[in-house]
Parts: C-alpha cells; structure tokens; sequence
C-alpha cells in the first residue's frame, strides 16, 4: 500500500437501477481523489437489459461485474473480493457522493497514527433527500469515542453504510457480509467488526442518500422489521460491561434501561422486551427508586412507541431525519443551558466528565481531533523554531489528544487546564522530564514564564469579561509571545447568550480586545460546519503590544 495515497475501490452495488445508476457513477467519476477505482456489480438485474446498458457506456472508465441475483451483501462480498484497492467505499446506485468524499476520507485516515491507520474505519455524516440533494435534511452523528462504538450502534442505529471507508483485510477476517441477511447486512458487519477495528467519526456530509419508494428498506419492510429486531437482540447479548463503560454507564441497569427505551421508541418491540428483562434481572443494583424509574419506563414506553408510529407514518424519511436533528439540537441545548452561570471549574469539569462538546476522539471536541489539526500540527513546530522558542504554555491543554502527535522542538513544555482529573490522567500518561501539567485557573492563578502562550480554542467560550482578564493574566506571566484562536473574516465580536451561550467565534483585532495586527497567522483550514469557519486561524503577537482596557467589575459583559 502506498501510504501517502493508497488506492480506494468505490464500489456501486445495483441492482433494477436504471432510474438512478446513471446519476450514481458520474458521482463517483467526478471523486477529486486520483487512486480510485470504481467497480460496478450488476446483482442480476431483471429490467430487460436496461441497468446492463447504462454500466456498460462508461467502458473502461469502470470495471464492470454482472452476477446472478444473491442480494446486496452477496454483491458486496463479490466486489470485496475482485477489488485492487487497499480500502473500499461502497456507493448505492441510488444514492450521490460529494466530490470530495473519498478525498476526506483518506485524509481523516492519513491523519491518523500509523500504527493505527490499518485497524481503522472512517465514517462520516450525511444527508438526506427525496427530490433534489439541493434541498436535503443533514444527519449529524454525535462524536463518538471508539471505544463506545459499539453501543452506539446499537442505541441509535443511525450509521449510513454508504460513508464508511474500511480496510480491505476487514471483510476477510470477518468473512465479509453475512448473506443470508437482506436488509441488515451492513450493520451486523459494522458491529462484528467494531470488536477489532477503531470507528473514527469525520464531521462532515460527504453522502447524499435518496429517500424513494422503491428502496429496499421500503419494498421489504417486514423483512427489515424482522432482521432489526434479531439483529438487535444479537447487539444486546454481545455488548460487556467495558461497552457500557466506555458509553458512559455504571452499570448493566442503566445502559438496559436506556436500549429498552431506545428500542420501544423505534417500535422494535421484541428486542425492546429483551432489553427491558435484562434490565430487570440487574435491578439489584440500583436503590428501589431506580427500579421504579424502570418500571414507569414500561408503562409509558408503548405510548412513546405509538406516537413515534404516528410520525413514520405521516413524515417522509427526510423529514423524520429534520425532526431527530432538532431533537438533538434541543437536547444539546438543555445540557448546555446549565453551563451558562457558575464558576469556570465546574463548568469545565462537567463539560470533559460528560463530553458535552460531543467529541468522538477527544473530549475538547471534533476540532481538536487529527483531520482537523493537520495543518497546525506541521505549521506550529516550524513557528516556534523561527522564533527561537525554547519553553511553551499551553493554555488550557485540553486532553492532549492531538499535541501528543506534534513534535514542538521545545526543551519545556507546560500544559495547564482547569479540569483537575484530566490533568492527572495527563501527568501519568504523558509527564516527563520535558513535559508536565498544572491544574491552574488562567484568570487568576500565577502562570509560569515562558518564550510562548498557545492559547487555541480557550476565549471563544468564554464571556469577554473572563476573556479579557485571562489576556491581562497572560502579560503579567512576563511571556514574550501569545499564540490564540481568531476568526479574521469576522467584523464584530457578539457576547455570549442564547444560542452562543457557550461558543461564539471571535477575531481579536476587533472590540473589545483590539490586537494590533498580528506577526503571524496560522489558517488552520478548519471544514467543520461544511466550511462555515475557514477564516479560523492562530494568530502571533507580542504580549507587550496588547493594551487591554479597564477590567469590568463582574463576569458579565463588559
């Protein structure tokens, strides 16, 4: 395999598909990625000829295969096995790629640890359509650490094939899509191989999935109730108690309890049985009040089931994925909304306790994982050396996920956050003799002297008030330079509130903080959003040029 840009096998699956098929490939010819092959598997279509002919125009654009009819996962495990590529990414005929998906993908991948990058899959969000991609509904996965994949499939069952990227080895050591499944084959292949592989979640739509009346899913709703119900039953028995850990659960009662609930409101009745016994048969574990809130569950469950029923039957699958979206907007805000008064400390202890910024790899969030760190993990070191830096405080540190791949070049390194327990998992992972961590609050504590403060991704969660007194702390400290976040396309900073009540971008330049013009600027090439931060950068200045004005007497605006 070539490292630097391994070859990627987009296979496309159709079978009866002349509707689309044509729509599909020049999704696939248009890929901004070079070392791409596609393969189209013909699964015995029955048309007269008609998805035969369209495949055919392409020539040796494509590689073609046409096989008797076996179903979507023998046609999977036929490309599988014909494939050239190191990596595979599967494209139903009646679904679109953005041009730049394989191109992501192997750019999350590359941004990976090597060591990593073969025992690893990429998944991605997505979007969904029924008369134009133009107006589709986007479907946001919630940042999932790998190793709490596992149950995630199984509580929320919202992974689209269509956005992974896996490993050619994957489908012969798991013996590839079990083929006697028509309408689940995806998902139980994704679970068998979240035991052994990494799942690493890329924050951005790369797939376009048509919502119509002849898809599978819809022709053959019975069977997939059937399948769903199985297939999550099998999910249940297999998950440990390290899963349940990893999502966050004490215990066997609660991460039942929360599946029983899940699977009733899916209306996936017998499994939501299984879980509900086995939710019971742990009952000893929690006090009688816990064992009444399972009980209440049960009761109410059905009607939550009916009225979920009701939505499926009235709204199109476009709309449905526009209703979840908003429910997990306004879940996100309710979790939020108690972090908007209080002290610093304990607003930031909770938020890494229950990963509130929803990060799939760190707890700081999708913005510091690997893809969206590439460019400053290169460019920093190279910073630091013109300046002839030899000491650095990183200011807050976060769980150092991404620093821990840069090679700085410093002869110190200081790391420094609030969050007293991350601090301590640091010190024993990371601490040595050139690198340590500090539990400090930067608003008020005395901060060691160093050549440079990195302060990224720390003053946009902040009221300009506290913002403005840790820049004030920073000068005291007797740094020479400060590296921080700024948005440099924004005319005016807003305050926290609402909404923004714990985030909002910020460029320094503008009021109430009025940097000069910076020494140097970092962009970070930041795709969150669909592009909506590209002005995201690292600025430099001297600490000695800042002026900050007279501070507010409380935490509030200025």
């Amino acid at each position: 395999m070539n490292d630097l840009k391994p070859k990627v096998s987009l296979v496309i699956p159709v079978y009866n598909g002349a509707d689309y098929l044509h729509e599909a490939i020049r999704s696939a010819l248009a890929q901004t990625y070079g070392n791409l092959e596609i393969i189209v598997v013909n699964d015995g279509s029955k048309d007269g000829g008609a998805t035969d002919a369209i495949a055919r125009e392409y020539g040796d654009s494509i590689r073609y295969i046409a096989r008797e009819n076996g179903g979507v996962a023998a046609a999977l495990n036929t490309a599988a096995e014909a494939m050239t590529g190191d990596y595979l990414s599967w494209l139903s005929h009646d679904d679109l790629y953005a041009p730049q998906k394989v191109e992501r993908d192997v750019d999350a991948l590359l941004a990976l640890d090597t060591r990593e990058r073969d025992r690893s899959i990429i998944y991605s969000d997505y979007a969904v359509f029924s008369d134009t991609p133009d107006r589709a509904t986007e479907v946001r996965m919630e940042g999932v650490r790998p190793e709490a994949f596992r149950y995630w499939l199984t509580i929320k069952n919202a992974l689209h094939g269509c956005t992974l990227l896996v490993p050619r080895q994957a489908f012969a050591e798991s013996g590839g899509f079990d083929e006697r499944l028509r309408t689940t084959q995806d998902f139980d292949l994704w679970f068998r191989l979240a035991g052994q592989y990494r799942f690493h979640h890329l924050p951005e739509v790369l797939v376009y999935a048509r919502s119509h009346a002849e898809q599978g899913s819809v022709k053959m709703a019975g069977t997939a109730y059937e399948e769903s119900n199985a297939l999550l039953e099998r999910f249940l028995s297999g998950l440990t108690s390290d899963d349940f850990k990893a999502a966050g659960y004490t215990g066997r009662f609660d991460a039942y309890t929360a599946l029983a609930r899940s699977f009733w409101r899916r209306s996936f009745v017998p499994a939501a049985r299984a879980a509900s016994n086995a939710a019971f048969s742990a009952r000893n574990e929690v006090p009688f009040s816990g064992q009444i809130r399972l009980l209440s569950m049960l009761v109410l469950a059905p009607l939550e089931m009916r009225f979920w029923q009701t939505v499926r039957r009235v709204l199109s699958p476009h709309r449905r994925a526009r209703l979840r979206m908003m429910a997990s907007l306004l879940t996100a805000r309710r979790r939020v909304r108690g972090l908007e008064t209080g002290d610093l400390k304990k607003r930031f202890s909770r938020i890494y306790k229950e990963n509130i910024f929803g990060g799939g790899v760190s707890r700081s969030g999708e913005g510091s994982d690997l893809v969206q760190t590439e460019i400053i993990r290169r460019e920093i070191p190279s910073l630091l050396k013109r300046l002839g830096a030899r000491s650095l405080l990183d200011a807050p540190c976060g769980d150092w996920h991404w620093m821990q791949k840069t090679e700085l070049g410093v002869d110190q390194y200081i790391g420094v956050d609030l969050v007293e327990e991350m601090i301590d998992l640091n010190s024993r992972k990371f601490g040595n003799e050139h690198v340590r961590f500090a539990s400090l609050d930067l608003t008020r504590d005395a901060l060691p002297r160093v050549d440079v403060i990195f302060s990224r991704d720390c003053l946009v969660h902040l009221t300009s008030a506290d913002a403005l007194r840790i820049i004030e702390n920073f000068k005291r400290s007797g740094a020479r330079y400060l590296l921080t976040t700024t948005f440099t396309d924004r005319q005016k900073n807003n305050e926290l509130a609402g909404s923004n009540a714990f985030w909002r971008p910020l460029n320094m330049q503008a009021a109430p903080f009025n940097f000069p013009e910076p020494i140097a600027l970092i962009n970070e090439g930041c795709t969150e959003e669909r592009g909506k931060y590209q002005d995201k950068c690292l600025g430099l200045w001297e600490l000695a040029d800042i002026h900050i004005p007279s501070m507010p007497d409380s935490g509030g605006p200025p």
